[in-house]
């Protein structure tokens, strides 16, 4: 990634899946890596612990987009819902990546889900009262970040 003055925005980037699935989203949340401590004290140490890595933790990543009229989302939820889990543990997950776009939209940030599967999809809010674009919510569940 070349280093610039100015930051890039939030605003302009694309969403790729490895398994077909085509689709735009308006935001994507959960990009994140966390790592668990594990403390430990060897009976030689009276007051220290000393403090190792742990576990590796993965937020699930969020995604919304409006309703346009296509299924292909809920298609790939319904595949997982319907089982997943075949000898392999591949069915039903695909490798999903979030580029960061400059104004040329070129990536220059990439992040790449391992194995991600659909965990939830949330429908849109109805209410005659308001005036708000229609948006459905797929959330994944993955089994590592990278960023390149």
């Amino acid at each position: 990634m070349a280093t610039r003055a100015n930051p890039y925005g939030v605003f302009n980037f694309k969403v790729d899946f490895a398994n077909g699935v085509t689709a735009s989203f308006s935001e994507v949340s959960g990009l994140d890596s966390e790592q668990g401590v594990i403390e430990y004290r060897t009976g030689e140490d009276d007051t220290v612990m000393s403090k190792h890595p742990g576990l590796r933790k993965h937020s699930n990543v969020v995604l919304k987009r409006g309703i346009i009229g296509t299924t292909n989302l809920w298609a790939w939820r319904e595949q997982v819902m319907n089982g997943i889990g075949n000898t392999d543990d591949t069915e039903g997950k695909a490798q999903v990546t979030v580029h960061l776009l400059n104004e040329k939209r070129e990536p220059v940030v990439t992040w790449k889900l391992n194995k991600a599967w659909p965990v939830k999809w949330v429908g849109p809010s109805l209410a005659a009262s308001k005036n708000e674009t229609a948006l459905e919510t797929l959330e994944l569940a993955h089994e590592g970040i990278t960023m390149e």
